[in-house]
């Protein structure tokens, strides 16, 4: 289907009136949620179709422009006991847009103004992370734990868009690394449980726990790490979810990893069984700090530092196509204005840079990415906005808060429901 496509059949409507139907269809399709959320008051047949049309929802899905927002996790918290955060679904074009400051008459950062909404507030919708995004829902956590009741932890998933929350789901009762994806033969939303030992699937849609066979080769980091905890919790793409993983290897010791061992390990989300991806071939040094696997522009992509001079990203064009990997971007330190953390002979323990892909848009020239050193506004992580084609580099900070950048997700707005 193209944004071309005429629009799919639904109930919606007479046979005598079906050509007015397609095309308030067609119209409607290409609304924001927002405006639709207030048509929904127009009459009985709008509603219908805007909140009880699993195929419009998905027409309307597919005619959305994609690569829009981030969901960002917000945190106003005071004090360390007191948790405030917030998942916050912020459009790309504020943080392109936000108010400049240069300073020092070299060093450009944009203020940000995150919404102080309550409804975004975490604690109000009983859960403390996001796990992951996908066509709109987030797949939200908790836990609990006391000295006297055993350890609990649950799922909910919400579209912020028309503010729809699911019931507690999903409970398990010991910690587990969590992921978030679409099983696309099925039409159902998966959730992957992990450790070393045990792999598990929740489906949605059964509203149930699975076990399925282990990991071929177990993740890198599968253990919360000191330096980059929860960026190789798996990436959602093509049905599938990708982790980084090296053979033999669960903790990142430079002098002792061969270019060899790297791959990516993908799990397809029908089958629930797994394949291994190659890096690209011209991936040839082992880096100073572990690679990212990210999605950007709906593409698998692989990023690493390279040497103490560059930063390098990946993009597998055509997924599971090795041949298809190509060097999207490969940046300069120096184009980056960054002169700090990039040193082979530093420690592996969060004093060496470490660069997180976020977004990237091909029309504007445009990547955002998380970093893990200190930034202009003091914050110990900061996020990058980089502008490829002019080479200019500035630093996004908030005017309210402390964003936590290695937490955000892509997002997009739909209609999907959990119900």
């Amino acid at each position: 289907m193209t944004n071309s496509d005429p629009p799919p059949h639904s109930n919606f409507g007479a046979p005598t009136s079906l050509l007015l139907d397609e095309l308030i269809v067609e119209i409607l399709s290409r609304l924001p949620v927002k405006t639709l959320m207030q048509f929904k008051c127009v009459c009985k047949s709008w509603k219908t179709l805007i909140s009880d049309d699993p195929v419009f929802a998905k027409f309307h899905l597919h005619r959305s422009p994609r690569n829009t927002h981030l969901a960002i996790l917000s945190d106003r918290s005071i004090t360390e006991d007191e948790t405030d955060c917030s998942v916050v679904p912020f459009p790309v074009t504020h943080l392109l847009e936000a108010p400049l400051s240069i300073i020092l008459d070299r060093y450009r950062l944009r203020f940000v103004h995150i919404p102080n909404d309550p409804s975004y507030l975490l604690s109000n919708l009983y859960c403390c992370i996001i796990i992951g995004s996908c066509n709109g829902l987030l797949c939200l956590r908790n836990y609990a734990w006391t000295t006297l009741q055993p350890e609990q932890h649950w799922l909910r998933f919400w579209n912020p868009a028309t503010n729809t929350l699911s019931q507690i789901l999903g409970c398990l009762n010991k910690f587990f690394r969590l992921t978030f994806g679409y099983d696309i033969s099925n039409d159902d939303y998966k959730v992957v449980a992990f450790s070393v030992n045990e792999v598990k699937v929740f489906s949605l849609r059964d509203n149930v726990w699975r076990d399925i066979p282990n990991f071929s080769v177990v993740p890198f980091d599968i253990e919360v790490g000191p330096c980059h905890p929860y960026v190789n919790n798996g990436v959602y793409v093509s049905g599938t979810i990708n982790w980084l993983a090296i053979r033999n290897k669960t903790e990142y010791e430079r002098n002792d990893i061969s270019i060899e061992q790297f791959l990516i390990l993908s799990l397809d989300l029908t089958t629930e069984t797994y394949r291994h991806l190659l890096p690209s071939q011209g991936f040839v040094e082992v880096p100073p700090v572990e690679p990212a696997v990210t999605v950007l522009m709906d593409c698998l992509c692989f990023s690493h530092r390279f040497k103490e001079t560059h930063f390098v990203l990946w993009m597998m064009m055509e997924y599971g196509v090795h041949e298809s990997w190509t060097q999207f971007l490969k940046i300069s330190f120096q184009d980056l204005q960054i002169d700090y953390g990039i040193s082979d002979s530093l420690e592996y323990d969060g004093s060496q840079l470490f660069l997180y892909p976020l977004y990237l848009s091909e029309s504007d020239g445009t990547l955002i990415m998380a970093s893990n050193q200190q930034g202009y506004d003091g914050h110990d992580n900061h996020a990058i906005l980089y502008d490829w084609r002019n080479k200019r580099v500035e630093q996004i900070t908030s005017v309210d808060d402390e964003i936590l950048w290695f937490h955000t997700k892509a997002y997009v707005e739909s209609l999907f429901s959990t119900f």
